[in-house]
This record gives structure tokens, C-alpha cells and sequence, in this order.
């Protein structure tokens, strides 16, 4: 039997009904249903790194304490070393280092110059196509210009920090 409420405010009466068992029964089932998937999401987050849960197979992981003969010895392989950076002309270069390192670049020119590091009066020849290394102790703090001697283009910057 449906029941009448008023409202109010001058409105007409709301006519409540009851709720039968079959929709009971159909809110009961979404509300299970919910439950059960949100408990599937939370449950698969806490497993995502387990390759157990993912279904993915297990793979060793090679440890040095692996049992082996004295003709299968563990050898660590060399890592390879950061070559300096390359100046050339055309750009300038922006160098940083701090005071005690030792500074380390690489210079390239396609025609025969000599570099020049103001601050340190380092020089050094750089044939025509040639890659030189050039390396000396940081031990002079400032910004400084490194230039091509010959036609006095700038192509890095030096800046050497307090260490």
C-alpha cells in the first residue's frame, strides 16, 4: 500500500511505495558484485611487481655466489669511459668544473690553429683535421675564454667553481 508524505511548502503530497523483494534482491547482487571487483582491483595492485601473479615466468637472476667450476670464474666486463667534450668552431661551448679537478676537453679543427685558454695561458697546436686532447690542473677560479689563437674566434667558455 502506497504511503502519502507531505512535503510542504505548499507542494502536493509524495507518494512513497515499498520496494519489492525481487529489487531488493537486484540491489543486493550489484552491490556484491562491486565489492567483488573492487577487492580484484586492490588485490592485483598490491601483486603487480610478483611475476607469480602476472603470469609471467619466473626468470633467475644471476648471482656471484652461483655454484661454479673453477673454468666458469665470474669476470666483471670494463665499463666504458666518457669521452671529454669535443669543442669546435662555430659554437662555444660552456665548460664547468670545480678547483682541483683536472680539466679535460677534446678540440677539432678543419684547418691548422692553436687554442689558447686565457686565465691559465695554456696554448696548444691543433693540426687540420686533427682531434687533440688537451688536460691541465683546475686550480685558477673564474669564468675564461678558450679561443682559436689564429683568427681569435671564441669556441668555448671555461667556468671553474671554489671546491
Amino acid at each position: 500500500m502506497p504511503l502519502s508524505v507531505p512535503l510542504g511548502c505548499g507542494t502536493g503530497p509524495y507518494i512513497l511505495t515499498r520496494m519489492s523483494a525481487a529489487q531488493r534482491l537486484g540491489f543486493l547482487a550489484i552491490a556484491v558484485l562491486i565489492a567483488v571487483v573492487a577487492a580484484i582491483l586492490l588485490i592485483g595492485d598490491e601483486d603487480a611487481g610478483d611475476p607469480e601473479s602476472t603470469g609471467a615466468p619466473a626468470t633467475a637472476t644471476p648471482s656471484a655466489t652461483a655454484t661454479a667450476g673453477p673454468e666458469e670464474a665470474f669476470e666483471p666486463q670494463p665499463t666504458a669511459t666518457p669521452q671529454p667534450p669535443l669543442i669546435r668552431s662555430g659554437r662555444v661551448t660552456r665548460l664547468r668544473f670545480e678547483e682541483g679537478d683536472t680539466i679535460r676537453f677534446r678540440v677539432r679543427s678543419d684547418a691548422a690553429e692553436e687554442i689558447h685558454v686565457h686565465g691559465y695561458d695554456v696554448t696548444e697546436a691543433v693540426p687540420a683535421g686533427e682531434t687533440v686532447d688537451v688536460s691541465f690542473p683546475a686550480d685558477i677560479t673564474g669564468i675564461f675564454e678558450i679561443e682559436l689563437h689564429g683568427t681569435g674566434e671564441q669556441i668555448a667558455q671555461l667556468r671553474v667553481d671554489p671546491g
